[in-house]
């Protein structure tokens, strides 16, 4: 190993990091500005900018409409202490609400069902959940600083939407702990490598094997890592599909459209 590459390298990375959160931190109304499309097309070619162009750092429209803070960039070491994507998890950003909705309309009735948030950041997709009617709505992650805004989110859409399900995340590992429940929609907004989903996917099948998990279905958002559940024998895609962002959310997220796939366990395929 080359240390003294390996170290110049950690150097620049948290430099970048530093950077561009000086940069995350500027007014709501300036970052606004930098989207002018005159500035655009000059700013995008700055590399420290390049991450505020991907719109992460403007107040999402969702948090403006409930007073919610589900935005931002954070790379894994700023929350959990941990040393970069080596680890295998990848930096927090929020999914766009429009594409969950629509996975999660992809469904059919949740009643009686329980949504998990694995590697859940902020909660934005928690959010949208609420507005279904699954019997639980949780998250997980390992980063206690997301988990605590989450919990704060928690509690404006229950005080705002009192009727809907509440809204709940934990400070866990999701490839070690255990399942709420015997009925899980299981939510992925790319939160880890592949050697992480290939754990979560022989938990997974553990789990329907023994019959802790009696029904499953994975919801999985900008899904790099589609090939390891699609080389599980107990698992079968429902859909794929790309959905547009909303032309609300467009400029809040770098893309204009979502890959989403979903596959059910093979005894309810």
């Amino acid at each position: 190993m080359n240390t003294s590459a390996t170290f110049k390298a950690e150097i620049k990375r948290r430099v970048k990091w530093s950077l561009i959160g000086a940069v995350a931190r500027l007014p709501d109304s300036v970052q606004t500005l930098l989207f002018v499309s005159a500035i655009r097309k000059y700013g995008k070619r700055v590399p420290i900018l390049r991450a505020v162009y991907s719109g992460c750092y403007r107040t999402h429209p969702i948090d403006r409409t409930l007073g919610t803070d589900t935005g931002g960039i954070y790379p894994p070491e700023s929350v959990t202490g941990t040393n970069g994507p080596e680890n295998g998890n990848l930096p927090y950003m929020g999914c766009q609400p429009s594409i969950v909705r629509h996975a999660l309309n992809q469904l059919g009735d949740v009643s009686g069902r329980t949504f998990i948030d694995i590697g859940c950041g902020k909660g934005r997709p928690m959010i949208v959940a609420t507005e279904f009617p699954f019997d639980a709505v949780l998250g997980y992650d390992i980063a206690a600083p997301l988990v605590d805004v989450a919990n704060r989110n928690a509690k404006i859409v229950a005080r705002r939407f009192p009727e809907r399900t509440i809204m709940r995340a934990f400070v866990d590992d999701a490839t070690r702990m255990p399942f709420p429940s015997k009925d899980i929609v299981a939510f992925f907004f790319n939160p880890f490598g592949a050697e992480l989903m290939s754990v979560m996917r022989q938990k997974f099948e553990a789990a329907l094997a023994d019959h802790t998990l009696e029904r499953l279905t994975i919801v999985y958002i900008y899904p790099t890592c589609a090939h390891v559940y699609d080389g599980s024998p107990m698992l079968a895609r429902q859909a794929s599909f790309n959905t547009p962002y909303a032309p609300s959310e467009i400029g809040y997220g770098p893309d204009l459209q979502q890959e989403v796939i979903i596959w059910n366990d093979a005894r309810h395929a």
